[in-house]
């Protein structure tokens, strides 16, 4: 009998905000099956790279600049292994979820910024799943540890803090109690106010907050 060797793939959700909703970055297939249909970057494991290698191998095809992909935040989401999943033969992905707040310039060519609501029905494979999968991932996480932090600067208002959450949970939060539960389990804390010129109407600069921690960790309980 013969065997078949499947195929190790990995594939690479990585999201931004822009405008206030989720985007997801795609790229354009340059080969069969579904070419130039944009999708999630993806390639094929290589036996002398480790997954997160080649997750950010897969980001080089969007134009996003090497030492961008560096910098991301990147983990491993979920398999997917659906027996027809890939038209070429037996494919096993392992996905990655990853967040970036400034990308840099990607080469509108081959890599373009799509959002994420109403996108799933129109990318190939089974990558509309995987993107589902990824922003639930994101959804149920931002709910009990710091990782909003890899879409915001060091310092923000607390506005900014309050949008990132919006567009992630795709509802709108009290603000007084969402900052009040954020500064009393210290998930964040106040550093100052802002530097920047106080509008023609007067009134106070805005107050600037950061995370407590740096590294992304689990609080001890669903915060929001």
């Amino acid at each position: 009998m013969t065997l078949e060797r499947p195929v190790l793939a990995v594939d690479v959700v990585l999201l931004r905000i822009l405008d206030g909703h989720l985007h997801v970055l795609l790229h354009a297939r340059r080969e069969e099956p579904f070419v130039g249909v944009r999708a999630l970057p993806g390639v094929a494991l290589r036996v002398d790279e480790t997954l997160l290698s080649a997750a950010r191998r897969a980001l080089e095809k969007t134009g996003l600049p090497r030492s961008k992909i560096e910098e991301l935040f990147i983990e491993q989401l979920a398999s997917f292994d659906a027996l027809y999943r890939d038209p070429r033969g037996r494919t096993v992905s392992v996905a990655h979820l990853g967040l970036c707040l400034d990308p840099g310039d990607v080469d509108r060519a081959v890599g373009t910024w799509a959002a994420v609501r109403g996108l799933r029905e129109r990318l190939p494979f089974d990558h509309g799943h995987i993107v589902d999968t990824a922003v639930e991932r994101l959804r149920g996480k931002v709910r009990y540890t710091n990782i909003a932090a890899r879409l915001l600067p060091d310092t923000f208002r607390i506005e900014a803090l309050q949008g990132v959450y919006e567009a992630i949970l795709g509802r709108r939060l009290n603000r007084a109690n969402f900052r009040t539960k954020l500064l009393r389990i210290g998930l964040i804390e106040l550093v100052g106010v802002s530097t920047e010129a106080v509008g023609r109407r007067g009134g106070r600069p805005a107050h600037l907050y950061r995370f407590s921690s740096g590294e992304v960790a689990p609080e001890d309980r669903d915060f929001v």
